[in-house]
Parts: C-alpha cells; structure tokens; sequence
C-alpha cells in the first residue's frame, strides 16, 4: 500500500495537465446536482467520466469551492487513494491466478509503471477505466477457472459496470469475454443454457451498476426496473446453484434485461451519439507524429506509444513470459492453465490495440489498458525467467551446487529490476508524464512523438516568480498553456493570440508541444533573448524569453 500511495499522494500540486480544469467544474457541477436532488443535471460528460466526477468531487466537502491549486490536489489526494487501493486489491486476485511471486512481480510493474502513475496523479479518467478494466479481467479469469464461485461473476460485473462509466471504450472488452469462456473452461461446465445464463447475469450487473452509481437513473420507473432485474438474477443464481436452469426463466430474465437497457439508452441517447462523433472525428488539436503535423496520426501510433512509453523490462519481460508459458503449457495442468490465461491477456492487449487504432481520435493515455495487462505479462515473464536460469544452471552444474546461490541470484534480480524500472521513474518525481523508454534517445523522441502534458510550466512560473516586482511582470504563452501558467503565476499571463493595448510583455514562454505542432517557432515569436531552459528527464520542455523593451523617443 505504501508503494502505491508515496508516488501517488504526495506534491499533488504540481503541473496543472490538460483537461483538469474541465473536470474540475464537472465534478463540482456533479456534486451540486446531486446535493440538490436534481439528478438529471449529472448527465454532463459523454465519456462519461462518473467515478471521476464522484471521486473529484468529495473534495466540495473539504474545501471551497473554486478551480484552483487546492482543489487539484484535493482531487487527485481522493483518486489516487483509491487507484492505490484497488492496485492491493489486484494482488489478492493476481495471488490466486498465478500465485505469490508472480502477483508481486506483477504489483512491482503495475505500482512503478511510468506512464499508469503518471495517469493516477491527473483528474481525469484514463487512470480509473483502466484500474476497473483490469479488476474486471482478472476477475473474471478466475470466475472463468472457478465456476462454482460465483461471487466472482458477480464482482467482474461490477467492476466492468464501472469501467463503462469511467471511460466509454470499456465496451471494447465485450468480444473478450466469450472468447475467455471459452478457452478457460472446466470440463464439467456445459450447456448452451448454463452459458447463456452466465453471459446474462455478468450483463445484469453491469447493468445495475450503471444504474445504482449514475444519478441521472435514479428515478421510481427505473428503481422499479432495478428491482425487478435484481428479483430474476436472485432467482437464477439459486438455479444455478442447485445445478438446473429454468429455459422459460431464463427468457423472462433475458427480457427484463432488455427493457432495462433500452431505459438506459432512452435516457442517456445523446451520450451514445457523442461516442460516435468522438471516435469518428479526430482531436481539434494537432498531433506531431514521425516528424508531421496531422490530426490522425494513423495506424502506426500506438504500436510507437508501446516501444516509447513502456520501461525497457517491459515488452521484453512480457514476451519472455510469453514464451515461457508456451513453453510449459502441457507440462501440468497448472501450468496449462497459466498458459491459457496468459494468452487471453495477449488477445485483450491486441484488441484493445486494434480497435483504438481504428478510431479517428488518439491519444497515448486511451492505450492504458493495454499497458495494464502487459505489466502483468512483465511480472510473469520475470519469475518464469528466473525459474528457467535456476532449472538450466542447475542442470549443468547440479541442483546442490546452485542452490546455494540462489538467494544470491534472486537478489541480484532485484537489484537490476529496481535499477532498471524503479530507480529512473522515481528519480522523475512528480514528473512521471516525461518519461520516455531508456532504449531511445531524447532526440529521437522529439522527432518522432508529441512531448510533454504542461510538465515543467509551473517551474517556469515559479522561475518568473522570483523575479523582482513579479506580480507586475506581464508574460505571454501560447494560447494551448495559457491557464496552466496562470495557476501559478503571480503575474499576468495572456495568450500570444490577443493584442494588448498600451502594453507590451515583459517575457514568452514557449512550451515544446506548441514548437512541436507549428504553433510558435522555437526562437520565440518577437524575437526575444532566451533567458532560461526548463528541462526534464534530458528533454527541453520549456524556453522562457525576455522581450527586451524598446525605447520610444
């Protein structure tokens, strides 16, 4: 739990991020809804973004009501709780699909993984869909492996009913989950019935999540039709439990169902057609990808954010445990198993992949959940690897005489690991956004990607905060930055796109995504004397120009 919180709960006020401001006032909006009663007001974002919007706003029971800095930590203080939480509550189900090692191996990866906390410390809701996404997975891996415990139906349920209300791509795991029925089953299990069953009460639950966590349905009509789906899923769980399912229950339950679903489109319509515009329209804002300009960078973006975002155990962890598992599948039944719910997650890293990379609208944070689920593939393949070192040593030289090295060796692993995946994201702190896979260079990064996510504009403010007499100082930022700097300026920030009368700056600050997309040239847009660089991680984030005065005579 302390490798979880420290990265995430502490310097919760630095660099303002895209889009925080905006979910800032939703969340307030949301709250204020709630607290008055009027429900239908909390239907604000088509992501649409409800434990963000929940989350976010427990901090109006706090503090003052305002977009400021305290607000922002306040937020992400509340988040990043509760990410940390469901991160230890992952281990227990990592525990029972593959066991001890493997679920802190795996922990290890998820905790420290550059680009996942960078996410957890931003009020937004990447960060949670994909939290939710992977108790949705691993849940449901065991449901899968375990079919008389059906708790766990029931949890992967909710927890994809979370998902969906995080982030709306959730949806792209639906295909997953028949293809996981049927390549982890038990023998015993069958019946095109009992299956059908299955599928629909993991769908109920959702159902009635979305229902019981989104204020826009809590009304009599959908209470009543709550009330009644939960009736028939009770019902068919005892079924189930007692080894039949009734056929003519099961098409009254299927029905139920239906109805309560259609209420839900019927009430939240626009947010299904704001989906479609979001993944059929590329972002208004433009991309800088393999040295152009474009607003759909296209195919090739994702696979590039997997090589630049991942640390350099990663992949390479990932496809060893791959092999590995291959390797091994027909060895016992355990690891046959292990095979199989190694390669479900491979089918999942690929979908989400695919199916993201056919939209029109991209970001690196939408690939999270992919991520996510190569992280544990990374914890499998380096206890599998470590097993393969001490098997194959071991037969060379025998048994006796490597066992006692083995501590040694284990140790040694460790030392590399935290060198290579914890030691360079820690020394980032709080920074993580600006990590970039060691494997590259930072020249090539600029050239290939867009950089940055306001990291290192607040050190640029407080840089021009120690200037003598700072809070007359006038500055002026590209109009994407603007408010990021205004957090924390004492001065007056003003985008480069509006004249001033009668005033002229005192300084620029260029930020490099702005450089990156042809916003303002790098050498600033008067000409100014470069007075200062901030950089991170061996990139250059930010240049800061003073504009010299002219003298008039």
């Amino acid at each position: 739990m302390l490798l979880s919180l420290l990265p995430r709960l502490s310097s919760l006020g630095s660099h303002w991020s895209s889009d925080e401001v905006l979910w800032l006032d939703r969340s307030s909006d949301f709250m204020s809804a709630v607290k008055r009663g009027d429900f239908s007001e909390t239907r604000i974002a088509y992501h649409p973004g409800v434990p963000t919007m929940w989350l976010a706003g427990l901090r109006t029971f706090f503090t003052p009501p305002g977009t400021d800095v305290e607000n922002l930590a306040a937020a992400r203080w509340f988040i990043g709780l509760f990410v940390s939480a469901c991160l230890v509550l992952s281990i227990f189900f990592l525990y029972q699909l593959f066991g001890r090692w493997v679920a802190f191996a795996s922990f290890a990866c998820l905790s420290t993984s550059p680009f996942f906390l960078a996410q957890t410390r931003r009020v937004h809701t990447d960060a949670l869909a994909t939290i939710f996404l992977l108790l949705t997975v691993l849940v449901f891996l065991i449901y899968c492996q375990h079919r008389d415990q059906r708790r766990y139906l029931i949890l992967s349920g909710m927890s994809f009913g979370l998902a969906i209300l995080s982030k709306s791509y959730a949806l792209i795991l639906l295909p997953w989950l028949p293809v996981c029925l049927f390549l982890i089953r038990e023998n015993r299990i069958g019946g095109f019935w009992k299956q059908l069953c299955e599928i629909l009460i993991f769908f109920s639950v959702t159902v009635l999540t979305v229902v019981s966590v989104w204020p826009v349905f809590w009304s009599p009509w959908m209470v009543l039709l709550s009330l009644s789906l939960f009736g028939v899923n009770v019902l068919l769980l005892r079924e189930m439990k007692k080894g039949r399912v009734n056929p003519y229950l099961l098409i009254f339950f299927g029905s139920v169902l239906v109805l309560v679903s259609l209420s839900i489109i019927k009430t939240v319509g626009l947010v299904f057609e704001s989906v479609h515009w979001a993944v059929t329209t590329p972002h208004e804002v433009e991309h800088f990808f393999l040295g152009k300009v474009v607003n759909d960078p296209g195919w090739l973006f994702y696979p590039f954010v997997l090589t630049i975002k991942s640390t350099p155990l990663m992949l390479p962890l990932a496809i060893v445990g791959c092999i590995l598992l291959w390797r091994h599948r027909k060895h016992t039944e355990e690891t046959t198993r292990h095979f199989k719910t190694g390669l479900v997650l491979v089918i999942g890293i690929v979908l989400f992949t695919v199916c993201l990379s056919a939209t029109s609208k991209k970001f690196s944070r939408y690939l999270l959940p992919a991520f996510a689920l190569l992280e544990i593939l990374a914890g499998i393949g380096l206890v599998e690897g470590l097993k393969w070192i001490y098997v194959s040593l071991g037969s060379r030289f025998g048994t006796q005489a490597i066992a006692r090295y083995k501590k040694a060796v284990v140790v040694l692993a460790c030392v590399f690991f935290f060198s290579i995946q914890v030691l360079p994201v820690c020394a980032l702190h709080p920074y993580y956004g600006t990590y970039y896979n060691l494997c590259w260079k930072a020249t090539d990064i600029t050239k290939i990607i867009t950089v940055g996510d306001a990291s290192g504009l607040d050190i640029a403010s407080k840089y021009l905060n120690r200037k003598p007499k700072a809070y007359r100082l006038i500055v002026q930022v590209s109009p994407l930055v603007t408010e990021f700097v205004r957090h924390y300026f004492v001065g007056i920030a003003y985008p480069s796109d509006v004249k001033l009368l009668n005033a002229t700056p005192d300084y620029e600050v260029v930020y490099i995504r702005d450089s990156q997309i042809g916003r303002v040239p790098e050498t600033g847009t008067r000409n100014g004397e470069l007075e200062t660089v901030i950089t991170l991680n061996g990139i250059e984030h930010v240049w800061i120009y003073r504009i010299p005065k002219v003298e008039t005579p």
